[in-house]
């Protein structure tokens, strides 16, 4: 029938007739399925009676020509002998270690698919590539540009400094990026940072809702502010004490308030803050400026936020608005020296060539030019930054204006005289005692701190020694 004898000799013959003398190797199944597998890690080695001989640059028996294929980069060759003849039936990854079957006569499939999946050669592809940076702890990492990480610090950019919502889509903020910081910057939309805000706060919203639930008991203050845009928001800032005993605020509501600013419609709207937190029955004080309507509110408010402490210690005073009216009253009783410097000064600043002839003055004789601001009503600190700049430039001042303000005619009367500036040089010594006490009320908690103890003795002294002072008690009782 033409067929093949039982023989086994003839058997082998014509098999490798047929197919050629690499008839008996194994076929790997595993490289033509899907998934890497156990079946593509060789178990053994070779037969009994062969050696393995490890290489990576010799090739198999009957292969002459290098290995043209960039997979055997990361995989080291292993040969065996067999019959004589060396012949290379293993790769072993030069990465992880591990061994995959890989005779000459098969493809490279499994090992491409092992060299794209393998952690250890990952790791170290990433590491080579990123740049190193210092940890918070001191230590040396590494450090990758993460595109989430940039979005996120963006839009936290934008609320903190009040950025316009499309300003990471900027063409003037993309160049900066790519090309001071980082070519792979992605530019990001407005429509995406406004999600991304709306989360944001949701998150921190959630966050301070949890932390809240823990405190035991809260101090609140609230105020009313406008904005730019000339709208009235009424911002409730809370005071506690966390769980590692440190002592935190935060703001918990920002809400505008476009009635009347009257005591109803201010208990109503931290009424409503507090208790979307639940902290109706954990307030133990509110601290308050002196305005009708603040007190107004707290009648409202006392009967439904007493029940942690009662409504004996509940209202306190702000202590830096007690300042504000103190100092208010002070300059009052010398308005009419603090006007002449306020006329002198407008004078000044309303001709631009006369601001250049002061300034071109100051350098004729050796001191440092510098523009002088008027104050605002509202702000007595700007009052005393005003004397504070204007004082050392006593003896220049004086002169200049003096010549330009009369124009030089002899016998008009002096806009500032010595009065002027012996009373401005004293007020300015207790207007700094009442603003360094206000910023430290500014930043410090506690108000029976040494530091803010210091500043009330110290205001104590002055009054003191300065009681005697006759030209000064002259001042102020002719003023009266």
């Amino acid at each position: 029938m033409g067929g093949v004898g039982d023989d086994e000799e003839d058997l082998q013959a014509g098999r490798e007739e047929l197919f050629g003398r690499n008839a008996n190797a194994l076929i790997d199944l595993v490289d033509a399925g899907d998934g890497e597998g156990d079946a593509g890690v060789a178990g053994s080695a070779t037969g009994a009676g062969a050696s393995v001989d490890r290489d990576t640059e010799s090739t198999g028996a009957k292969r002459n020509r290098p290995c043209t294929s960039d997979v055997w980069e990361d995989y080291e060759k292993i040969f065996s002998i067999e019959n004589g003849k060396r012949v290379r039936f293993q790769a072993k990854c030069l990465h992880c270690g591990k061994f995959y079957a890989a005779p000459s006569n098969f493809g490279t499939r499994t090992l491409k698919r092992h060299r794209a999946a393998c952690s250890v050669r990952n790791k170290k592809s990433r590491s080579s590539q990123s740049l190193l940076q210092f940890s918070l702890d001191g230590s040396l990492g590494n450090w990758e540009y993460s595109p989430e990480v940039a979005r996120t610090q963006l839009y936290r950019l934008i609320a903190r400094l009040d950025l316009p919502l499309g300003f990471g889509d900027c063409d003037a903020f993309e160049e900066y990026i790519k090309l001071a910081h980082n070519p792979r910057f992605a530019t990001v939309s407005r429509q995406t940072t406004s999600r991304d805000l709306v989360k944001y706060y949701t998150d921190r919203r959630n966050k301070v809702t949890k932390t809240l639930v823990a405190a035991l008991c809260v101090a609140l203050t609230f105020d009313i502010w406008y904005d730019n845009a000339k709208e009235d928001y009424l911002s409730v800032v809370v005071h506690f004490v966390s769980a590692d005993w440190d002592l935190e605020k935060r703001i918990i509501g920002l809400r505008l308030i476009n009635v009347s600013h009257n005591g109803d419609n201010i208990a109503e709207c931290v009424l409503a803050v507090l208790q979307e937190f639940g902290l109706t029955d954990k307030v133990v004080s509110l601290t308050l400026d002196n305005a009708s309507a603040n007190t107004s509110a707290m009648n409202i408010l006392s009967p439904q936020i007493s029940g942690y402490v009662g409504t004996l210690f509940l209202h306190y005073r702000c202590a830096c608005h007690i300042i504000n009216l103190i100092v208010k009253s002070g300059l009052k009783r010398i308005s009419h020296y603090l006007d002449a410097f306020r006329t002198t000064i407008s004078f000044l600043n309303s001709s631009n060539q006369r601001i250049a002839s002061y300034k071109y003055y100051c350098i004729i004789v050796n001191e440092r030019p510098r523009k002088f601001q008027l104050d605002m009503d509202v702000r007595w600190t700007s009052t005393y930054l005003m004397l504070k700049y204007l004082v050392p430039h006593k003896q220049s001042f004086s002169v200049f204006i003096q010549t330009h303000y009369s124009k030089g005619e002899e016998g008009s009367p002096m806009l500032l005289t010595n009065v002027h500036w012996y009373v401005v040089e004293h007020i300015l010594t207790f207007l700094e005692l009442f603003y360094d006490l206000t910023v430290a009320l500014s930043v410090v908690y506690d108000p029976t701190s040494p530091l803010i103890l210091h500043h009330i003795i110290e205001i104590a002294g002055h009054l003191n020694n300065y009681e005697n002072d006759c030209l000064l008690r002259s001042v102020v009782v002719h003023e009266k």
